[in-house]
């Protein structure tokens, strides 16, 4: 029995536990549904965006929970670290905000997690959120100092002057990187660079600006920009070794035969440079340059060769000469193309025996040479030969193969046939290539004694080619032949049997003359080359004690004395010597134009390296005197007139004397010069002659040009100078042309001449001044000025038409032509025109100019004028009827006012009126009278015939006074 009740207890026991485990596994599977349930409701991670300016918190993906079995959210907190956000649950979305607004400069993101809280109070799996703060531009750039100063020196190209640096406080690249630097003031000669580089952009110069002032600013990557800071750089000077004081252009006035000082206030600064051992020397060279004159300067020979007997064999005037053709002066020129020439008749030289007397030949003349000419072509200057029968040469002077070739033959009774003898005499020289003037004597004693002089210098020939220049040839005498006599041709040759001048010269001579029975002298030689322009070199500087020439400066000058040398020890002495240099002509009627003046100085210390100073290169303009005879200068042109009865040569020079150009046609090039004319006439024995060559043109420009950013082109250099023998010198005082040659293609390199100018901001005009000659240079032109104006566009227009005043008419007379271009004369009373009614363009310029010269405008300017007078006619007309309307509406209503009036006093009651519409109702119509208006009148009549006259009065003035009734139509068509 005990053992049932054990074994019965025991079996309860085992089920309670069986039972137990049972209901252990149900309730933990329960519990991991219930975990597995609470694990999915987040995701792993989150990811968030929020912007410095907003709270609300961007998410991805979206926080969605079921609202029944969640009701809060919970954000864990880490140690040490702050979380500035909150999570709120709102329509089955977390939604996640910050608790103020963020700075991305002070932290970019933020971690931390979340969790789910059930109803129950019990948490969900965790989440990982990860917040991104978006940056904002909210700072511009700032630089890192508030204004940068710095120095440079003058004159020179950096590649880097200073750098500037900013720094943004924005947290991103976009924002926070600087990406730009900007100068805002564009006119200064500056750049900077994306790294805030600055350089100048050309040389600077301490006269110009000391100081130059930037303002400067930042741009961050989004072109934000910063405050502009101040910049300045400060010029320094630099001391550069050179003489101050020296005149850009030196005028002499013509036949005062005075002696003028070139540079009276001479100064040298030598920049503190001093020798070691105090052995310092200044050296200076004065050159005059004449060359492009005629014969290379002014020559005065009216007293030459007085005590010679010289026979001219090429005259001006004479009757076997008038057929050449030639330029008038005083020393004419004749031109000689290579297939004329004329024969000096036997009256000036009756058949002389050249080969046995002695004789000179005295010869100016200028050879125009040519690359493919033959070599073996002959071009006489001189030539006897035989008058017929025959073609023997018994004596010539000319040019073969740049060789100036002498021939000289003797006759049969001099001697045996068998005998040879000096005949040809050949000098190689390059002067006779050269396209220049030379003089050339030949004295002829013997034909064992021949002296070639060269512009009054003996010619000697070298030691290599002793022997063989000049290049003798000998030949047999002539034979014998009965009656034939000698003919003598200048510029070419006679061939008897093809009778026919032959092997002609080609170029300028300007005289011939011969010496007969005996030869020219050395001082007759050196006369007739001398230059009646010369410098007068510096007596030299007495020393201290008054009683000796200091030994511390030499002076020398060379035997043309267009050349002086100085040198002196001292800053004092080299600048006394050279105040002193001195200019002078002492020919009665010298040659207008200019001469070019260079000067070159060097610094040298014993067992030194010497120093160059820059160059000095200036100019003396020979002007016309003062009040001369016979010349005649009109506006719009430049012309000289020679007041001689016989010759009176005529250089003008006529075109438009202002020209108007905006920036864009300056910047790429206007043609100065293209309007430009030259007439070049003769009055000789009531017959006028076409002079149609020229020897010289000169373009001055003033002010001097800056080669910076100013250039004057030829266009079309190449087809130019491949056609014309005009050499072209540009520089930056304007433009030389040099050369015999055509009016017309003289005028076509002028038209050609380009100026542009790439800042014209910096000029209100320029002067070009241009002056041609004939080839004798003894008459040339007056100076034709052009002014080149740019006009400075604005950016306001006026709103009423100006007009030129009548008294300001009175004075000056409007002759209007074809070419659109206008001639201004003062002190005329009379106003001609191509119209009536002138109006202004009411374009704008911040400068204005009245020349009293030619006029020309652009042609989109003048279609504007003709444009807006077109216009004015309707507007006049409109105007004109309006205030007529208005006028007599005004007389009508006061009529019927007075009449309603009328009708009142005398207490008589208004008809009706039958039909309703032919009322006037004037309760919407109001009239304003000008109370400028003097005189009105209540009487419809006065009021029209007042009306009338004043808009007459209106039309003649330009519409000036027609605003004196004025309509108030506000409410007119208000009911």
């Amino acid at each position: 029995m005990t053992f049932l009740k054990i074994f019965g207890f025991g079996c309860i026991v085992l089920i309670c536990f069986e039972l137990l485990v049972a209901g252990v596994e149900t309730s933990s599977e329960n519990d991991d549904e219930y975990l597995t349930q609470k694990e999915i409701i987040l995701e792993k991670s989150y990811h968030g965006l929020i912007r410095e300016n907003e709270t609300l918190v961007e998410i991805t993906p979206l926080i969605k929970v079921n609202e029944e079995k969640i009701c809060n959210f919970h954000i864990l907190k880490k140690p040490y670290h702050e979380i500035p956000f909150e999570i709120e649950l709102v329509n089955n979305l977390g939604i996640l905000k910050a608790r103020r607004t963020l700075n991305c400069e002070n932290r970019k993101s933020y971690h931390f997690e979340i969790c789910a809280i059930y109803c129950d109070g019990t948490p969900s799996n965790t989440a990982n959120v990860h917040i991104t703060v978006i940056d904002v531009n909210e700072y511009a750039p700032t630089f890192l100092e508030p204004s940068y100063v710095i120095e440079v020196d003058e004159g020179r190209l950096y590649n880097e002057i200073l750098r500037v640096e900013a720094s943004d406080k924005d947290c991103t690249p976009l924002f926070g990187d600087v990406c730009k630097y900007e100068i805002l003031n564009n006119d200064e000669p500056f750049s900077i660079d994306n790294e805030g580089s600055i350089k100048n952009t050309e040389p600077l110069s301490h006269k110009a600006s000391h100081n130059h002032i930037l303002s400067v600013v930042a741009y961050d990557c989004a072109m934000k920009e910063s405050a502009p800071i101040m910049v300045s750089i400060k010029v320094r000077r630099v001391c550069e070794t050179k003489f101050l004081g020296m005149p850009e252009r030196i005028d002499y006035t013509s036949g005062s035969t005075e002696s003028l000082q070139l540079f009276p206030n001479a100064r040298l600064d030598l920049c503190d440079i001093s020798c070691k051992n105090e052995d310092f020397r200044i050296h200076s060279s004065i050159s005059l340059k004449t060359k492009h004159i005629s014969f290379g300067c002014d020559r005065d020979i009216s007293n030459c060769t007085s005590g010679q007997k010289v026979k001219d064999l090429l005259p001006h005037g004479a009757e076997w000469t008038k057929e050449l053709s030639y330029d008038e002066g005083l020393e004419p020129i004749f031109h000689f193309d290579g297939s004329t020439g004329v024969v000096v008749p036997a009256s000036v030289i009756d058949h002389y025996d050249f080969s046995s007397q002695p004789f000179s030949i005295l010869t100016l003349f200028r050879h125009n040479s040519q690359i493919e000419t033959n070599k073996h072509v002959k071009e006489h200057i001189v030539c006897n030969a035989d008058d017929h029968k025959m073609n023997r040469h018994h004596m010539a002077l000319f040019v073969r193969n740049c060789r100036l070739i002498f021939l000289l033959r003797k006759n049969f009774n001099e001697g045996d046939l068998n005998i040879f003898s000096p005949a040809e005499w050949r000098w190689k020289i390059p002067e006779v290539c050269d396209n220049e003037w030379h003089h050339y004597v030949l004295n002829v004693e013997d034909s064992s004694k021949i002296d070639l002089f060269i512009d009054g210098v003996r010619f000697e020939n070298s030691i290599e080619d002793r022997h063989s220049n000049p290049e003798v040839i000998d030949d047999w005498p002539l034979h014998a032949a009965h009656g034939v006599n000698t003919s003598l041709a200048i510029g070419a040759c006679y061939q008897s049997l093809e009778n026919r001048l032959k092997h002609g010269f080609n170029g300028d001579i300007s005289e011939v003359k011969v010496s007969l029975n005996s030869v020219l002298t050395a001082e007759d030689i050196k006369c007739g080359t001398t230059c009646a322009e010369h410098l007068l070199a510096p007596k030299p500087l007495q020393s201290y004690n008054e009683k000796s020439y200091s030994e511390n400066s030499q002076i020398k000058e060379n035997i043309e004395m267009n050349e002086i040398y100085i040198s002196a020890k001292n800053k004092h002495d080299i600048e006394q010597l050279m105040r002193k240099v001195q200019y002078i002509n002492i020919k009665q009627k010298p040659t207008v134009g200019r001469r070019n003046i260079e000067v070159l100085t060097t610094l040298s210390c014993k067992n030194e390296s010497s120093l160059r100073l820059p160059p000095i290169e200036t100019y003396i303009m020979v002007n016309e005197p003062i009040a001369p005879l016979g010349i005649d200068i009109d506006v719009g042109s430049a012309s000289l007139e020679q007041s001689d009865p016989l010759y009176s040569p005529k250089i003008a020079i006529s075109g438009t004397s202002n020209k108007l150009v905006s920036y864009q046609e300056i910047k790429l090039g206007v043609h100065i010069l293209e309007k430009t004319s030259i007439d070049s006439l003769s009055k000789t024995n009531g017959k006028l002659e076409d002079k149609n060559h020229i020897d010289s043109c000169s373009v001055v420009v003033f002010p001097s040009l800056n080669p910076d950013h100013e250039d004057i082109k030829i266009d079309g250099d190449e087809s130019l100078s491949s056609s014309m023998d005009i050499k072209t010198n540009i520089n930056k005082d304007g433009v030389e042309m040099i050369g015999k040659d055509t009016i017309s293609n003289y005028i076509n390199v002028l038209r050609s001449l380009v100026y542009s100018n790439k800042k014209p901001a910096y000029y209100l005009n320029r002067v070009f001044k241009l002056s041609c000659a004939q080839q004798s240079s003894q008459y040339k032109s007056g100076e034709y000025t052009l002014t080149l104006t740019v006009l400075h566009p604005k950016q306001t227009l006026l709103k009423s038409t100006n007009v030129l005043p009548s008294s300001s008419l009175s004075k000056v007379n409007l002759i209007g032509n074809t070419n659109n271009e206008t001639t201004l004369h003062l002190n005329s009373g009379s106003v001609n025109g191509n119209d009536n009614n002138q109006s202004t363009d009411t374009k704008v310029y911040s400068y204005s100019l009245l020349h009293t010269n030619n006029v020309q405008e652009p042609k989109s300017h003048i279609h504007s004028f003709m444009h807006k007078a077109e216009g004015s006619h309707v507007t006049m007309l409109i105007i004109l009827v309006s205030v007529f309307l208005a006028v007599l509406l005004c007389g009508v209503s006061i009529a019927r006012l007075k009449n309603n009036q009328k009708y009142i006093d005398h207490h008589q009651p208004c008809p009706k009126t039958s039909d309703d519409g032919l009322v006037w109702d004037d309760s919407a119509l109001t009239i304003t009278i000008n109370p400028m208006q003097a005189d009105v009148t209540s009487e419809a009549s006065s009021e029209s015939e007042n009306s009338e006259s004043e808009d007459e009065e209106a039309l003649k003035d330009g519409f000036t006074h027609i605003n004196q009734l004025e309509w108030d139509n506000s409410n007119i068509f208000q009911q």
